[in-house]
This record gives C-alpha cells, structure tokens and sequence, in this order.
C-alpha cells in the first residue's frame, strides 16, 4: 500500500531515513534538480556519483549510465535517483529507454544492493508519442530480489494542487518477500511520525473528493493539454535559426521545464542580467545551462519571451566583443 506523504521533497527524505547511511553512493545525473544534492549530501552525508544524462543524439545516454552503475556497484550498494520526466531538462524515456534502464540495474544487481528512487513528480506530463507512459519503477518493480525500487508520487504537478503538500511512498519487493513491504511500511510510518507527526488531512480530503468526481481526469487532461501546447510552441520557435549563434536547445519532451545550453555566454551573469534588466526569471542550472519554465507562460507570450534572452545574449555578446565590461 502507498504511504502518504508531504509531497515529494518529504518522499525523498523518507527514502533517505530508510535507505541511506553516511558514505553510501547516490547516483545523479548531470543534469538533476539541486535539492538532490542538499537532501542526501548534506542531511545524509552520502557521497555523489554522476553520469551523463543525454547523449548527441537526443536520447539518454545509456553507455554512461551503464558505466557509472557497474563502477560504483563494486562497493555493494548504491542508491539510484531516477526522476523523469527530467528536472531541469523536461526528458521522458521511451518505452526502450526504460527498458534499459531496469536491464541494467538489474545487472547492478547480481552483485550489490540497488535502491531505485523513481521520482515521478511530473509523470502524465508527456508532449510526444515516444514518451514512454509507464513509470520506470513498473520495469523495475520484483525484477530481482537485490533491487528495492521505490515510487515517489505528488498532487502538485500531476494534479495541479500547488501547496498541498500530498504525495505518496511506494516499495516494490518480489512475490515471496511480502513480510518485507509490511516492514518497510511500518518503518516509513514511524519516520514521518517521528519526523513531522502526520500528513496533513484537509489536503487529502480535498484531493479525494475532486478525485471521485466524474469530471475530475477530463479536467485535468484539459490543464495537460494546455502545457502540451506550450511545449510544442517553445519547440517551433526555437527551431529558428536565429538562435543556434547563441544557444542550442537540449532535446525536451514533457514536464514544465526545458533547457538551453548558452554558446560563449556565463550562464549566472545572462540569468542575473535577464532578471534584473528585463524582469525574466530563468534558472541558470550550470555555467552554461539555463532552465526556463515554459509551463508558467502562455503560449502567445513565448515568442516574446525568447526574442527578450536574444536581446540579451546579443547585448552581451556584443559588449564582450568590444571590450566593455559585460554588467550582471
């Protein structure tokens, strides 16, 4: 049974309490959103592992991800992160993809122990016939009795309730070890009384009600396709040539965020330059990347929106160019 908590970010922190000792390996991508690293680096004390997220052909980088399971598998345990669709990038596996993913820990697992955190906070979101629409943790879920995967579930952003703070734990054990998921239950329960007493009860309520209203998936399914069109929007306007001198787009197909990655530019002094110039909030994830929250901009806006970073990237282009101090 799933085991309700307060959102995800609380998801994580549970599967930290029972899953994660002071110099395990948590393995990241490259491209991950930052409260990964404050959750298990600095309140757990884990150390990180990363690969490369994507590859030059617009897929996930596989061999990578490979190379980086099977190095660390050697220390008998590792704690995989596997949140997609992507924060920041907006990246859903196909179908394959996801496939791979469980092949792979599953031969991770012949020789360590694997926990597999499936952070499905933006899972539905999908704006492309290849997404795949299951969940990696249905790959992985009693695939081997070494692998513990684990489902991380929100109201937020599949069902559109901002601050409710209501989300859900999941463990997955093969047939024969049902004594197991009862343990890991219980255990998850005494971590959030023990941690925060109990999960809030309206929010819940709330949520149970809109759910059991017949009209409940059409609405949502319409606020989806709204993103969808959103989506697709940033994709036509950034296939214009004139951005490819000042940024490239890393390949998005779901969730509410896409990234660029700046050709020549400081990522920190475009988003601080963006902000406090023109009064447009990125996110600068790198030294080059920049995180743009597509979903939060209606789509005739969205143009606007892009020719305002071009402004900006030629601005500074051009005063590097000339010898003047490019201001933040």
């Amino acid at each position: 049974m799933p085991v309700v908590t307060s959102g995800i970010t609380h998801g994580l922190s549970l599967a930290g309490d029972l899953f994660v000792n002071r110099g395990d390996t948590v393995i990241l991508p490259d491209k991950v959103w930052g409260n990964y690293l404050l959750i298990y680096t600095v309140r757990y004390g884990a150390r990180i592992a990363r690969y490369t997220l994507l590859n030059s052909y617009g897929g996930l980088d596989m061999c990578s991800f490979r190379q980086t399971v099977l190095e660390e598998a050697r220390r008998g345990k590792i704690i995989v992160i596997l949140n997609f669709p992507n924060n920041p990038t907006g990246y859903a596996p196909t179908a394959s993809e996801a496939q791979t993913i469980s092949v792979i820990l599953q031969e991770a697992a012949t020789s360590c122990d694997v926990v597999a955190v499936c952070d499905d906070s933006y899972f539905g979101l999908f704006y492309d016939s290849a997404c795949c629409r299951e969940s990696v943790f249905g790959f992985l879920a009693g695939s081997h009795p070494r692998l513990t995967a684990v489902k991380l579930d929100g109201a937020t952003k599949e069902d559109f309730a901002w601050g409710f703070r209501t989300g859900f734990i999941t463990f997955s054990a093969l047939s024969k070890q049902g004594e197991i998921l009862s343990c890991l239950e219980k255990k998850c329960a005494g971590a959030i009384r023990c941690g925060i007493s109990n999960c809030p009860l309206p929010s819940q309520s709330i949520l149970l009600k809109a759910m059991e209203r017949p009209e409940f998936e059409g609405q949502r399914m319409k606020a989806r396709d709204v993103l969808r069109e959103r989506a697709l929007e940033v994709r036509r306007i950034l296939a214009s040539e004139k951005y490819t001198p000042f940024w490239e787009p890393y390949p998005f197909n779901a969730g509410y965020f896409m990234c660029i990655r700046l050709k020549e530019l400081d990522a920190e002094k475009f988003r601080l330059r963006l902000l406090e110039q023109y009064g447009v909030g990125v996110i600068a994830t790198s030294n080059t990347d920049i995180r743009i929250a597509f979903s939060c901009v209606e789509a005739e806006k969205l143009e606007d929106l892009f020719d305002i970073m071009l402004r900006c990237a030629v601005e500074m282009r051009s005063e590097a160019a000339a010898g003047g101090t490019v201001h933040p």
